[in-house]
């Protein structure tokens, strides 16, 4: 009898999940698409969103990894002279 309930869990868990994912995909969906399929209508504040945005985050994240390198061999030398120093301070 424990092994059947323990089956019967399992199996009842099993469509609980699978109901559980059909209302979450259900719950994707959408109900109504617009009428107007026209594109995008050129103006300021488009140009500025959809083409100078991207090129601003490019830029910004190049000059960010560009100060990150840079941020990191000046960290490399000042570990190199610190061990330096320290053989130094060794010999002596």
């Amino acid at each position: 009898m424990k092994k059947i309930m323990n089956v019967l869990y399992r199996v009842l868990a099993v469509v609980v999940m699978f109901v559980g994912q059909v209302v979450a995909v259900m719950a994707q969906q959408p109900t109504h698409y617009p009428d107007e399929h026209e594109p995008i209508p050129p103006t300021l504040i488009n140009i500025l969103i959809y083409i100078g945005g991207p090129i601003l985050l490019f830029v910004i994240y190049y000059y960010y990894r560009k100060w990150e390198k840079k941020k990191a061999s000046a960290n490399a030398r000042t570990t190199a002279d610190r061990k330096a120093e320290a053989k130094e301070e060794g010999k002596d």
